[in-house]
């Protein structure tokens, strides 16, 4: 009776695999790694050759028993320390593993998936800067954890945020109706309540404009020239987002021209492949139910009584592609405002930051001619040699092959 079950599988797939042949069990072949490292490569980075204090070779994290697998090495969400999460693969009794860092452990105790504290857990106990730690068969453990003091150190960027001349408000209140334009142009705007005066991003600091309705906090961008401030610095950074789709923005800092896409303000940051019928479920005004506390929604009540959800081949039109942007978030929100100024929830909305190299005796930012493209910030900063990864992090989507409806269909 659940809709999807008929259908959920329909679409483009990528499957990975690999075959290695090996002695013994999969225990002893270390077959479970392989595929680990099948799913999750090694991954290259490149940056201009500096003088570094850390050797030939530097290690993060090592684990003395290869039969004990990291899970999870994050940032907790409850304190100020880390946490690492560990795991016995064969199904043995694992004594005396040791963990480190490339910083000595300062002090650490045992928690659960929770991240809470676990009752009547012995102290945990430490040597040489490490964990020692043992583990029954299969079995998960959990520790938050604090390092001491590094052995090098990445210098500290040093930013200055440029002024800007606002023109366009882009911000609303809460219930508060739109005078023109907002952010779109249609009246639409991100909710002021949730935008911040000041914002860093990768050590870099912004000075956003105040948020309210009718004020402006952004730049339209129309070709203007920006003084970038006076000082020893080699990149500049520019918060901005479009309206109106994804825009193409010529930027020039000095006499050194920079191509970009700047996102659009909304929507998805990325999604598989979609699949499309003849019948759609027409968008819900989530915002106008939630402010008239009526629920279900009108229009999906309506959509439910007349528009059957399509479940057969004939039915099928075909995929809208999937897509991956890869511009670097710098701010979110769950929802954006309303021309009335009503909570718009699942439409989100972002701030993007974009990275550009500042050549020698560089003065001046020059902002595209393109009205769809909103500029909220901008800074200079001094920042260390660039490192980036050789090859991309995420799935860029490339191998999509679409075929035509008839074929999706008669596949199946």
């Amino acid at each position: 009776s659940y809709t999807d079950q008929a259908n959920q599988d329909w679409g483009h797939h990528e499957i990975t695999f690999g075959l290695t042949g090996h002695k013994g069990g999969w225990r002893e072949a270390g077959t479970d790694w392989q595929a680990y490292r099948l799913n999750d490569p090694i991954r290259a980075f490149v940056t201009t050759p500096h003088a570094g204090k850390l050797g030939k070779q530097f290690s993060l994290l090592k684990v003395s028993n290869p039969r004990v697998r990291v899970f999870a090495v994050k940032k907790s969400e409850i304190s100020d320390e880390m946490v690492l999460r560990l795991v016995e693969l064969d199904g043995k009794p694992a004594s005396d593993v040791r963990v480190s860092f490339a910083g000595p452990i300062t002090a650490a105790r045992e928690i659960n998936a929770q991240e809470l504290p676990v009752e009547g857990a012995p102290a945990v106990s430490l040597n040489g800067g490490a964990i020692v730690t043992s583990l029954k068969g299969y079995e998960p453990k959990t520790f938050a954890f604090k390092l001491g003091a590094a052995s090098a150190a990445v210098p500290a960027v040093t930013s200055q945020p440029a002024a800007l001349t606002y023109d366009t408000a882009i911000a609303t209140n809460d219930d508060t109706q739109t005078p023109a334009g907002g952010f779109d142009g249609k009246g639409d705007a991100y909710p002021a309540e949730m935008l911040p005066t000041e914002l860093a991003y990768e050590g870099v600091n912004f000075t956003l404009g105040k948020a309210a309705t009718g004020t402006p906090n952004a730049v339209t961008a129309k070709g203007q020239s920006i003084t970038l401030p006076a000082g020893k610095f080699n990149r500049v950074y520019v918060l901005a987002a479009s309206s109106n789709g994804d825009q193409a923005a010529v930027l020039k800092v000095g006499n050194q021209t920079a191509n970009l896409t700047v996102q659009d303000w909304g929507g998805f940051l990325g999604q598989w492949d979609t699949r499309l019928w003849k019948s759609q479920v027409p968008p819900v005004d989530w915002a106008s139910s939630a402010h008239n506390q009526k629920w279900p929604p009108a229009d999906l009540r309506a959509a439910e009584r007349s528009e059957p959800s399509p479940r057969y081949p004939e039915d099928y039109t075909g995929l809208r592609e999937g897509f991956i942007k890869p511009a670097n978030v710098a701010w979110y929100s769950s929802h954006h405002h309303t021309a009335t100024g009503l909570n718009q929830p699942y439409a989100y909305s972002y701030i993007f930051a974009y990275e550009l190299d500042v050549p020698a005796g560089a003065t001046t930012l020059t902002l595209p001619n393109n009205p769809n493209v909103r500029v909220l910030a901008v800074s200079t900063a001094n920042v260390a040699p660039e490192v980036t990864p050789a090859v991309p992090l995420f799935d860029k989507l490339r191998n999509t092959s679409m075929p035509t409806a008839i074929e999706q269909a008669s596949n199946q």
